[in-house]
């Protein structure tokens, strides 16, 4: 598939402000970021979301807490030969 140019006309102040916020955000172009959320809309894109909510429970277990879950989890393993 080729790569189209088109001229989005009508776009309110408002909405660009925001869309150049966003855009500093991220790091990125309000060219980068339009096709983004036109591709998201569409459900063309495929990548993969980034959650950061638990970020900050990595690497914050204890030797004991690894331990007692490793102990809890063993059972885990086993196949249940009934079932298959």
């Amino acid at each position: 598939m080729t790569a189209s140019n088109f001229n989005l006309r009508g776009v309110p102040s408002e909405v660009m402000v925001l869309l150049k916020r966003e855009a500093k955000r991220l790091r990125t172009s309000v060219n980068a970021l339009v096709l983004t959320m036109i591709e998201r809309g569409l459900g063309f894109t495929c990548e993969k979301q980034t959650y950061h909510d638990l970020d900050h429970l990595a690497g914050s277990w204890s030797s004991a807490d690894k331990k007692t879950f490793e102990e809890n989890t063993q059972s885990f393993e086993k196949i249940d030969k009934e079932l298959w």
